[in-house]
């Protein structure tokens, strides 16, 4: 273990009182991979250097763990400047992001949760503003410079991304851990860069909700609220909220402020919004466009848009499929029609719907968060009335889904809750399950052909007091449900915070890319391969994560490979 003293500093000094060594602060770190969850009391390790693998355009992520002596550890920070690597070419210190991971405490575990109560790191808080390019000034809880307890852990997250047009070989550097006294740890670093490079656009489609940004402010502190911002404001908000998803290859919503604008007929007016549009489409490559109709509410899907607004949604739906197609983008358009059909009516509404859009706008793809087989035999299938299928995991049926994709259709897959019966558990996404239940859906899904992934939310703090110290966000019973994000004024920051868990979902999404890629290069055969050893169906999984980052080294290198 990497251990720095001011002991060793003071020579000749040995002479000296032994009052003065009573406060000598003792600064030690060790890396570890980014599936961990380090403890604060955990025990130290030996500092070993760390290894990273990456494509061009791709996240590399790991973690270092700074420790604390018996005396503790004040005004700790941490820095590290351009990494070298082959023929001159670097890494720049720009591309490399810093963050404090915030601990969260499970008080109460989630359905199905096998984990015990206590902390969980999971918050990460940056030591510099994307908004501002610099520190935050004020913060409930600042990134840096922080204090460490005695003989007691404080992991780091750092993020690398690889830049498009870097030289493949390996690249050298470190980050320098520091802290009041003078005392330092130099961690190593080595990166990889692969001979290849990821898709700025996502190949998986993703929707994760609608972005309610009402929430997206600290209860405590009051800080910006969404009721006492402006629409510059809002707009700033809603724009921060796409870049922080985008760079997760999620697919940001499109802001109701840049949709044309709808006369009281139902036709629209594209023409003030257009420009603005199609930079936000460009610029955050978006991979899906939902529809509502008119005199929807939005969240619950009520209202009758079938009723007395029939002519009305006609007249939108045919006018802004004309306008979506103009500009290529209705190969990006569905209508979420009904969600989560649970009743012979709610089947009959969704085939009521999807016919409405096919006699209205023929082209637009109907999606519903169903899976391809009736809950009951009785209500008959909706197949021919669903475009796209979301089957929520423990729903999901192999052969159906084969017979849907057979025919054209598209296949999603989604999560919520802790649904299924008891002994059938899928990768749950609550704080008290392991961070691989993240990453895995997507090589489950790649061996499934499901191409989208949807999730209700990320910012569903509504119902509680201070989501950074109550993790209980849904009904008082699961930890962090729906809840990918943090309000960032808590951190000084204009927008949100991310998570461990939010950063998982990144990866799988860029193993995902990987696969095809190989496929493209090697085949369908040897992806699949690849991927059957590491996820084989939304209930048999490795769960072992070394495993997975075994398995995507060894597809990187088939990729590489002559």
């Amino acid at each position: 273990m990497a251990h720095v003293s001011c002991i060793a500093l003071l020579g000749a000094a040995v002479l000296a009182p032994l009052s003065l060594f009573a406060a000598v602060p003792e600064l030690s770190a060790w890396t570890a991979n980014e599936f961990e969850r380090v403890r604060p009391a955990d025990a130290p390790r030996p500092l070993r250097a760390a290894h990273l693998e990456a494509a061009r355009n791709e996240y590399a992520p790991f973690q270092i763990v700074v420790r604390a002596g018996k005396n503790g550890l004040r005004g700790v920070n941490a820095s590290t400047g351009a990494w070298k690597g082959p023929r001159g070419a670097t890494i720049p210190s720009s591309r490399i992001a810093l963050y404090r991971e915030h601990y969260v405490e499970v008080t109460k575990a989630s359905p199905k949760s096998k984990a015990e109560p206590g902390w969980y790191p999971d918050a990460l808080i940056p030591f510099v503003d994307p908004a501002t390019g610099k520190p935050p000034v004020t913060a409930r809880f600042p990134a840096a410079p922080f204090d460490v307890p005695a003989n007691s852990n404080q992991p780091l997250w750092v993020d690398v991304l690889v830049p498009r047009d870097a030289a493949a070989g390996d690249y050298k550097g470190d980050v320098t851990i520091t802290a009041a006294g003078g005392v330092r740890v130099r961690v190593p670093v080595r990166l990889t860069v692969w001979d290849f490079a990821l898709p700025d656009t996502p190949s998986m489609r993703t929707h994760f909700g609608d972005a309610d940004l009402n929430p997206l402010v600290s209860r405590p502190l009051k800080v910006a609220a969404w009721e006492n911002l402006d629409e510059r404001g809002r707009r700033e908000l809603q724009t921060n909220y796409a870049e922080l998803v985008a760079a997760h290859r999620i697919c940001p919503p499109v802001p109701t402020f840049l949709l044309p604008k709808v006369n009281p007929d139902g036709s629209i007016d594209p023409g003030p919004t257009h420009a603005a549009l199609k930079n936000w489409m460009e610029r955050f490559h978006i991979t899906g466009f939902p529809i509502r109709f008119l005199d929807m509410d939005g969240r619950g899907w009520r209202g009758d848009p079938l009723g007395a607004g029939r002519e009305r949604n006609a007249r939108y739906l045919r006018s802004l499929h004309q306008y979506l197609r103009a500009n290529g983008w209705d190969r990006l358009a569905y209508v979420y029609v009904v969600d989560e059909p649970s009743t012979r009516e709610a089947y009959e509404e969704v085939r009521a719907r999807a016919r409405f859009v096919r006699e209205t706008a023929p082209g637009i793809k109907v999606l519903c968060t169903e899976q391809p087989q009736p809950q009951d035999p009785a209500w008959r299938t909706l197949a021919g009335s669903v475009d796209i299928w979301v089957p929520i995991w423990p729903q999901f049926d192999e052969g159906p889904a084969r017979e849907r994709l057979a025919a054209g259709d598209e296949l999603w897959s989604y999560t919520a809750l802790c649904q299924g019966r008891p002994g059938q558990d899928t990768p749950f996404w609550q704080l008290d399950f392991p961070l691989l239940n993240y990453r895995v859906p997507a090589w489950i899904s790649w061996r499934h052909g499901i191409t989208g992934l949807l999730y209700w939310s990320t910012t569903n703090w509504m119902s509680t007091a201070d989501v950074w110290t109550n993790p209980l966000t849904y009904r008082e019973m699961y930890n962090l449900e729906g809840s990918l994000l943090y309000p960032g004024a808590d951190a000084g920051v204009r927008g949100l915070v991310s998570s461990m868990r939010l950063k998982q979902i990144r990866e799988g999404l860029e193993d995902y890319e990987y696969f095809r890629i190989l496929a493209a290069r090697r085949g369908q055969a040897a992806a699949d391969e690849a991927v059957r050893r590491i996820g084989r169906s939304w209930r048999d999984w490795d769960p072992d994560p070394v495993r997975l980052l075994e398995a995507r080294a060894e597809i990187a290198r088939l990729i590489v490979s002559k």
